[in-house]
């Protein structure tokens, strides 16, 4: 580095353009000391007047002026303070996902823990309003839907009736604080179960609402809402149908239950894929353990078959299925 001391005493570096014709800051730049806190302060400076451009950019347009010892580390120690810069640059915090629940994982019946919540309101040919209610299994993600008139307690019990009626009767239910899905709790609460266990077995469904403003919560059953929401959107369009028109498509849209839960094989001898529906189906064998348990040991071949069949399904969901859970958990929130 060759330098020399101008008539004014300042030390400029003599560079190796100086048979340009260009002006004699760019051709013989001032030379600075790069930690000094006023050029620091020269530095942040230019920063804020030129619109916080970047460190190279910087560089470049102090170079028509000044050389600054060790310039490129200088100029990012003094951005890197720059307040503004760092609000639009800096990443968002990331959360390391929690294992999921108990309830989601373990092994249960279809619908025995069931995420429930409402979708619309869509509008019938009489102009009245209609709503979906969405049951969901928190386990094997089979979806069921019912039409309701109005959002109000006894309309959702009528619903939660008709439900267990098809589906049979959940032992645990998640839901938002929506003022049905609490009034229908509340009213439960004023039921005397003891009575009811002197008589019958039934015990009352455990309610489980999210936190207050809390709606990511319920992630495993508003990611179906989408899902119905987008099918009723290319199925309806701006069409206005009668009650039970409305009621079939309703129905045909429970066939979301035969979308896949693990990944499809072009190869024609892999086992099919998994589908909600899959479980649905064998409800009636799975729900009764006691009696499996007697039919293995005295019963039919073809009924210890069928048993059989039933527990390599199960065998399957927990291999293929929530055993790659772990893989989709960047992805969003699987069906």
């Amino acid at each position: 580095m060759e330098v020399f001391e101008d008539m004014d005493g300042v030390i400029r570096l003599k560079s190796r353009i100086s048979n340009r014709s260009d002006c004699d800051n760019f051709l013989f730049p001032v030379i600075l000391p790069g930690k000094h806190f006023l050029v620091n302060r020269l530095i942040f400076g230019e920063h804020l007047k030129l619109g916080h451009i970047g460190a190279q950019s910087l560089m470049c347009i102090l170079r028509q002026n000044f050389w600054i010892l060790g310039g490129r580390r200088a100029i990012r120690h003094a951005i890197s303070k720059c307040v503004v810069c760092k609000r639009h640059t800096s990443k968002p915090i990331t959360v390391r996902s929690p294992p999921l629940s108990i309830d989601r994982v373990r092994d249960a019946i279809e619908f025995e823990i069931t995420g429930v919540d409402f979708a619309g309101p869509l509008f019938v040919k009489s102009g009245e309003k209609i709503w979906i209610c969405l049951f969901t299994c928190a386990v094997y993600r089979a979806v069921h839907l019912e039409l309701c008139s109005s959002l109000l307690v006894v309309c959702f019990m009528q619903a939660l009736r008709r439900f267990i009626a098809r589906r049979g009767r959940p032992r645990t239910i998640y839901s938002d604080n929506g003022t049905n899905f609490v009034g229908t709790d509340n009213a439960f609460s004023r039921v005397d179960f003891k009575k009811f266990a002197e008589t019958s077995s039934t015990e009352r469904i455990q309610w489980r609402f999210n936190p207050p403003t809390a709606a990511w919560w319920g992630g495993f059953w508003e990611r179906l809402v989408g899902v119905l929401k987008q099918l009723l959107r290319k199925v309806l369009g701006r069409a206005l149908l009668d009650y039970e028109s409305l009621l079939t498509i309703i129905c045909d849209c429970e066939a979301i239950n035969s979308r896949p839960l693990t990944c499809s094989s072009t190869d024609p001898n892999e086992l099919v894929p998994l589908t909600p529906i899959m479980f649905l189906r064998d409800q009636l064998v799975s729900g009764v353990p006691d009696c499996d348990a007697v039919d293995r040991h005295s019963l039919s071949r073809k009924v210890q078959h069928r048993q059989k069949l039933a527990e390599d399904l199960r065998r399957r969901f927990r291999n293929e299925y929530l055993g790659q859970l772990q893989l989709w958990s960047k992805g969003g929130s699987s069906y």
